[in-house]
């Protein structure tokens, strides 16, 4: 479990850190659920151990990605966050357990659009209904 959340984490690093830089001004479509699901698909070996967490994490982190602008601007900074997901359930809480202020708003309002676009996945049932997640671009 303790590797599962750990890669949740690196995940997560890894997607913000090669999340290129958008401004809300430019006309931007965001993709759908099915659109991302398709893309982490194409790019998850159907030969990979736990490939249904790595579906679900390049979901998640992409989901986020697409709402998380000028991750530039927090280059250093942390945040951890707890995501409260109900099983066969988009998540239902995000809360900032600690960190730079700034990072945790912008990052739990990112959480908070992809969830409202229906774009988070729904978590697989071996992960607990509380996900601990590190935000640090």
């Amino acid at each position: 479990m303790k590797k599962t959340l750990s890669l949740i984490a690196v995940m997560l690093l890894v997607g913000c850190q090669s999340h290129t830089k958008q401004t809300a001004r430019q006309s931007f479509r965001f993709p759908t659920a099915s659109e991302i699901r398709s893309e982490c698909e194409s790019q998850t070996s159907s030969q990979i151990a736990n490939k249904d967490t790595h579906l679900w994490l390049c979901q998640a982190v992409t989901a986020i990605q697409y709402r998380f602008f000028d991750a530039n601007l927090y280059h250093g900074k942390t945040c951890d966050l707890v995501i409260t997901q109900p099983l066969g359930q988009p998540p239902t809480n995000v809360t900032a357990q600690g960190g730079d202020a700034d990072l945790c708003a912008v990052a739990i309002n990112a959480i908070k659009q992809a969830i409202d676009a229906n774009t988070f996945p729904m978590r697989p049932a071996y992960l607990k209904e509380k996900i601990p997640v590190r935000f640090a671009p």
